[in-house]
């Protein structure tokens, strides 16, 4: 059966056009699978990792600790007198600092480092690979970082920081604990600081 160039021609033609047709739908389905994979792991008003991508990334860290020994950091950043900034400048300038403290903490850690928001102004940075003393020198960074920012709509911003590198045997709860007993210090020593979880111990209940 013989085809004449024109049909040969049409017939190419809507070929082409399906392949294109289907190209752009497999990229418009495989951008919206992007967009909810993100959305199930990520806070949508920072950007930030949410708790529940918080806790496989910390089992996975504390798991690799125990067969490598790999050091691992946490640093537990809170955001000082935020309920202040909410009360005294509205929730759309406390919004606006939750963006640039996270901002600013992604712009300076490695690709490797993970950064959570674990509640309403309080953050988690998982600092895999690294040791107390190069933790401390980020945290103290970050901090100075922060406080020499100025954010629109709010007045000056500080943080307090509790550090726990990860010791042998522990586990995820115990690890965080930590971290919290050294930000709980930090606040109780007049916040805009950095404490480490080796120097203090825990808060008691009253």
């Amino acid at each position: 059966m013989q085809v004449d160039a024109a049909t040969a021609v049409r017939v190419f033609a809507s070929l082409l056009l399906t392949i294109v047709i289907v190209n752009i739908i497999l990229g418009v389905i495989n951008d919206l699978h992007d967009r909810l994979v993100a959305q199930t792991v990520t806070d949508p008003l920072t950007g930030a990792y949410n708790r529940r991508q918080m806790e496989t990334s910390l089992d996975d860290v504390v798991e690799r600790h125990r067969r490598t020994g790999a050091p691992a950091t946490l640093l537990l950043i809170d955001i000082d007198r935020f309920k202040e900034i909410n009360d005294r400048f509205g929730h759309a300038a406390g919004d606006s600092v939750l963006r640039t403290v996270v901002a600013l903490v992604a712009d300076r850690v490695r690709r490797l480092d993970r950064l959570f928001r674990i509640g309403g102004d309080e953050f988690l940075l998982l600092l895999p690979d690294t040791n107390g003393a190069a933790a401390r020198a980020l945290a103290e960074e970050l901090r100075g970082l922060i406080a020499g920012t100025v954010i629109p709509g709010a007045s000056s911003v500080t943080v307090s920081i509790g550090l726990a590198m990860l010791a042998p045997g522990q586990q995820m709860d115990a690890w965080m604990h930590e971290a919290d007993a050294a930000l709980y210090a930090a606040k109780q020593q007049g916040r805009d600081r950095v404490m480490g979880a080796a120097a203090v111990s825990a808060p008691t209940a009253d």
